[in-house]
């Protein structure tokens, strides 16, 4: 039995992560949670005067919809004759964002977080000052950003980005080999050399360690050198025909190397497909 968070705000971005996310797991007992929160700053009063009934009344107002919306979301899922072995749970939340993921990750033991991004420049939405971005580092489980407009195809070809100098959490990687596996999909990991020098000692024992750990799993290594990380992915992902992109979170150094918290201008505005984005700093 898995179990998936799908955060809603209700919008087509979010319908699109519910389709996708329902695809991926189809023929697999799943437990789907949506979730709806809404902050305090939701319900503040404008008025700093603004009388505590009136402040009572804006939030039961909107406890309302998003219970409302909730149950719509899944009467709507149920009537389109969902697959047998899903079932939807919802979960409405007086809270931030952030902290109603966390709890509910928790609390239900969610397996995967899916959530859809907006945008043309949907990984980059994804990562930089989002929800999506603020959830990097503080969840424990894989992360699936999906942009926006993008249909749920097989992922034949996944990309896996690795700087070598990571340890992989094996819960999270168990959950990207069942994906991997399910679809009989390829793996292909790479490493970018920004300049055109062999592997360190410590590097080539990380190889080592990843291909031992990858084996049985279509896994194929790629060294890529004398090119900006942003620039290599772009053009990895494109050439290869890669339907995910998997990397992982390291107290955003990696992710924020790569999509461009500084200057960056061309990666983000060119990949349109899956981001899966293990966690392995968080708790």
């Amino acid at each position: 039995m898995y179990r998936v968070l799908i955060p809603t705000d209700f919008s087509d971005n979010a319908w699109n992560a519910i389709h996708y996310a329902t695809s991926l797991y189809k023929g697999e007992e799943t437990i789907f949670y949506l979730l709806n929160s809404y902050s305090p700053n939701t319900i503040s009063p404008g008025e700093v005067m603004a009388s505590s009934a009136a402040t009572k009344t804006l939030f039961d107002a909107v406890k309302s919809a998003s219970l409302e919306g909730l149950d719509k979301s899944i009467e709507e899922i149920m009537a389109a004759r969902p697959d047998p072995g899903h079932a939807f749970r919802a979960v409405s939340r007086f809270d931030y964002f952030v902290n109603a993921v966390v709890d509910v990750c928790e609390e239900e033991k969610i397996d995967m977080v899916v959530m859809g991004t907006m945008g043309a420049s949907g990984l980059k939405e994804a990562l930089i000052g989002s929800n999506t971005a603020s959830l990097i580092g503080k969840i424990k489980v894989p992360l699936l950003a999906i942009p926006e407009d993008v249909k749920f195809r097989v992922p034949e070809n996944i990309a896996f980005a690795t700087d070598y100098g990571t340890e992989y959490r094996e819960k999270n990687l168990q959950v990207f080999f069942h994906l991997a596996d399910k679809f009989d999909a390829g793996i292909q990991v790479y490493h970018v050399m920004q300049k055109k020098e062999e592997l360190s000692e410590s590097h080539k024992a990380a190889k080592a360690k990843m291909e031992e750990r990858f084996a049985g799993h279509r896994g194929e290594f790629y060294l890529l050198s004398e090119t900006s990380l942003s620039t290599a992915t772009r053009v990895f992902v494109q050439s290869r025909n890669i339907d995910m992109l998997c990397m992982v979170a390291k107290k955003h150094s990696f992710l924020h190397h790569l999509f461009g918290l500084s200057h960056t201008k061309d990666m983000c505005y060119h990949i349109d497909i899956p981001l899966l984005i293990l966690q392995n700093d968080a708790g």
